[in-house]
């Protein structure tokens, strides 16, 4: 099977995504002067630390319903955050970069939507390589990544009223 990942890394792994997905969210808010595009990508920003919450409450529940793992804790936080290093929400200078991109809300929305899908199919394609034990774990995640993308498309919706 290769590489084989525990419940609690891939947990770790998203609350690494989602701190990425926060500090992402915060430059766009700093980078665009449209009042609603800024009030939006807030909304993103708090939802990345609702996840974070999240995340971070399910690993405690599988850290405590299992074995101590063998890896030590920072070096394992450096890995994941290579891992997951742009593979899925660009850096804060990116973010400062899509500026033109992203000052019309329509399109902040439409680029949103799109990190969102990427983030549902890392952790998709991580069912791939754990097993069959830990997809509860991968599914609560994607199922909470999916809960956002319905936020975002309802802010969409807002924006068309």
């Amino acid at each position: 099977m290769g590489q084989s990942y525990a419940g609690s890394e891939v947990l770790r792994m998203a609350v690494e995504i989602e701190k990425k997905g926060k500090a992402f969210y915060d430059s766009v808010v700093n980078a665009v002067r449209d009042n609603k595009t800024k009030e939006i990508f807030q909304f993103l920003a708090d939802e990345e630390v609702r996840h974070e919450k999240v995340f971070r409450s399910m690993l405690e529940e599988v850290e405590a319903d299992s074995d101590r793992s063998p890896y030590d804790d920072t070096e394992m936080t450096l890995y994941f955050r290579s891992l997951i290093d742009r593979k899925i929400f660009p850096s804060g200078e990116e973010g400062e970069a899509m500026k033109k991109e992203i000052g019309v809300p329509e399109v902040a929305i439409k680029i949103a939507i799109g990190l969102e899908k990427d983030a549902i199919l890392f952790f998709s394609e991580l069912l791939r390589v754990t097993q069959e034990k830990e997809h509860p774990v991968i599914n609560r995640i994607i199922d909470e990544e999916r809960d956002h993308i319905h936020r975002i498309l309802r802010l969409k919706a807002e924006l068309q009223a």
